[in-house]
């Protein structure tokens, strides 16, 4: 992973500041893409059917999302996650002195989308009933299709993301509704979001 640096972490804040989502290209270096893709290879009979609902009515719907998740511990992240990790530190420290949000942790997985499967589109922060404040997503993989595709609050598109690997975006969890789409190929991605409670 290449040093961040003031300079990139400013281009983050102000893309946000002007759209609501910064996407930065290369983030992840190919040597720690291969490092992460080795754990994702090694942990992969781990992973667990991502499920839709309420807390209490929990279930697994593949007509909505077919992805598989397993949480890494941001407090503790092993190797190679500690590099992440603390590039989401430093940004969610300066995303509070520019914004003031009082983001205080953000929980985290890596996922993974079997050919042909999706996920609805859908919004990461409901009205009084989460404390998701910014969404982001770091893509692993080469893969043909796996858009992810934001939409404003009148459902007009306003950016198609290809998961291009080792780029990173990052969105206001309560402005874009979102989808991602059918890949042809497996789909990987470590995904979370910052929230404005401490939640460990």
């Amino acid at each position: 992973m290449p040093s961040e640096g003031q300079g990139m972490l400013e281009q983050i804040l102000h893309e946000i500041e002007r759209n609501g989502f910064a996407l930065i290209p290369n983030l992840i270096s190919a040597p720690d893409l291969v490092e992460i893709n080795s754990f994702f290879n090694q942990h992969r009979s781990e992973f667990r059917p991502a499920l839709v609902g309420a807390k209490n009515n929990l279930q697994r719907v593949e007509s909505v999302r077919g992805d598989y998740t397993y949480w890494i511990d941001a407090l503790n992240p092993v190797s190679p996650f500690d590099k992440l990790v603390h590039f989401l530190d430093e940004l969610r420290e300066e995303i509070n002195k520019k914004f003031f949000l009082g983001l205080q942790q953000y929980e985290c997985h890596l996922a993974f989308y079997p050919p042909g499967s999706f996920y609805k589109k859908h919004i990461d922060r409901h009205e009084n009933s989460s404390t998701r404040s910014l969404s982001f997503v770091f893509y692993l993989n080469e893969t043909t299709g796996g858009e992810l595709v934001l939409y404003n609050k009148n459902n007009e598109v306003i950016k198609i993301v290809s998961p291009d690997p080792g780029s990173f975006i990052c969105f206001m969890s309560d402005e874009f509704p979102h989808e991602v789409k059918p890949s042809s190929k497996e789909r990987r991605s470590f995904t979370g979001w910052m929230h404005t409670k401490i939640i460990y």
